[in-house]
């Protein structure tokens, strides 16, 4: 799995981390989920059913420094 950042406004911030409270979601999974909703709803990538997620490569899981993100 690949690490992003992402900077935020402390505005967005605090909502973002409100809606995991409300959700009872980590509030990064929070984030990856809005940005994964959001890629399909622009037709960038298409759904999979569940429990049918491809595994990265393992190439995908380092992060250039030998560490697993």
């Amino acid at each position: 799995m690949a690490r992003v950042v992402i900077y935020l406004l402390e505005p967005e911030l605090n909502t973002l981390n409100q809606l995991a409270r409300q959700e009872y979601r980590p509030v990064k999974s929070q984030a990856a989920l809005i940005i994964r909703n959001e890629l399909k709803r622009l037709g960038l990538i298409e759904e999979q059913p569940a429990g049918r997620e491809t595994q990265p490569a393992a190439s995908a899981e380092s992060d250039g420094r030998g560490a697993a993100c």
